[in-house]
């Protein structure tokens, strides 16, 4: 399945929105924060933490124009992503249906009827922020892989090239587990299974899964493995009880899923994953940098994509100390720091890390290992 190309409006409404959040993080943004120095010299102070560099913003008519476009163009970009895809809605939904009882190459495991956590729905339910602003969150509709697919490459500033068209950070990440030979790789929270896939095509060898409490994510996760060969599992399981035995997995992955979960949830996947870790197993999760190893300026604006992208759990999770609960659930060898990959011409960056510009979506790597000689 193709999606249906976008209208000329449609079009012109994402050109938009793309140019505008470019615009918006390099000529509003980046140099509000460079303005961080003189702006506590002119008021005598010395930022420590994130909110004290945030005072010396907060009524700034630069900043508060920056946050409303963040967001007003994040939902122009939903909304256009939206009314593209229902357009086409009866095709689309007939293509998933078949698909769902197509299992040529990849496997789908469904549980009809599954009820969903409530920190994961309430959201949606009440009227609020729905995840990523996404209309319906993540489980809402059926349709929400095609939005995902066409609405989500606006945010990564490369709708016209597609969602899938910078897999080399991925890629880097994948390549950065210490193993090759892994029998069972398990990807937490697969969503549309864009690391998953990744992972099939890294590691040939290993039985890979993809687990996610969506049906419709996985559904459409399933689709894109099929049509592309891939030689998947997606299953609905949840993170914190994923059904493995003990110490049957190789290497446990998670792309992006840490922000998205509150603090006692994410304490409950942490000690699931060393559950079904091998001794000697290696955990590797890609997110955002937590707050402590960012400047009190660069900490205040790392959560502006909070603030505008429906990030419910992103402040939770950066001010925790995600090493301390690696290390109570057992963990060994624990590791983290940004991810050393550059695109050109992209600003999501290594590079901008490096030179200490700021970078509002640098990758951050966390590896841990579960120790040898402890049962499994």
């Amino acid at each position: 399945m193709a999606l249906p190309p976008p209208t000329h409006d449609e079009s012109s409404r994402f050109d938009l929105a793309e140019g505008v959040r470019s615009f918006n993080y390099r000529r509003i943004v980046a140099p509000l924060v460079a303005d961080h120095d003189r702006r506590a010299a002119a008021h005598g102070v010395a930022p420590t933490t994130k909110e004290q560099a945030g005072e010396l913003y907060a009524d700034d008519p630069a900043y508060l124009f920056a946050c409303a476009l963040q967001r007003s163009m994040q939902q122009l970009a939903w909304r256009t992503a939206v009314t593209s895809i229902e357009r086409d809605a009866a095709s689309i939904e007939a293509d998933l249906k078949t698909t769902v009882h197509t299992q040529e190459h990849s496997r789908l495991e469904l549980v009809a009827d599954r009820d969903l956590p409530d920190w994961y729905t309430w959201h949606t339910r009440e009227g609020r922020d729905d995840i990523h602003l996404v209309p319906g969150g993540y489980w809402g509709s059926d349709l929400v892989g095609a939005v995902y697919e066409r609405g989500g490459s606006v945010y990564r500033l490369a709708w016209r090239a597609g969602y899938d068209a910078r897999p080399g950070a991925l890629e880097a990440f994948v390549r950065s587990a210490p193993r090759t030979d892994y029998a069972r790789v398990v990807d937490l929270g697969c969503s549309f299974g864009g690391l998953t896939r990744v992972l099939r095509t890294v590691f040939p060898d290993a039985e890979v899964v993809g687990l996610d409490i969506s049906a419709p994510a996985l559904t459409y996760a399933h689709h894109l493995a099929e049509r592309g060969g891939q030689d998947i599992t997606y299953a609905q399981r949840d993170a914190t009880a994923t059904g493995f035995e003990d110490g049957s997995v190789g290497l446990v992955t998670a792309f992006l899923l840490l922000h998205e979960v509150p603090d006692d949830v994410r304490a409950e996947i942490m000690a699931e994953a060393y559950r079904i870790l091998e001794p000697g197993g290696t955990l590797l999760f890609l997110d955002i940098p937590p707050y402590a190893a960012l400047r009190p300026e660069q900490a205040f604006f790392e959560s502006f994509d909070g603030r505008g992208n429906g990030e419910n759990f992103w402040e939770c999770f950066l001010a925790s100390d995600f090493r301390a609960l690696l290390a109570g659930a057992g963990f060994e060898q624990i590791t983290d720091g940004p991810l050393d990959f550059d695109e050109p011409g992209y600003w999501g960056s290594s590079a901008l890390w490096r030179t200490g510009e700021f970078d509002p979506v640098h990758r951050w790597v966390t590896r841990a290992v579960k120790p040898v000689g402890v049962p499994a």
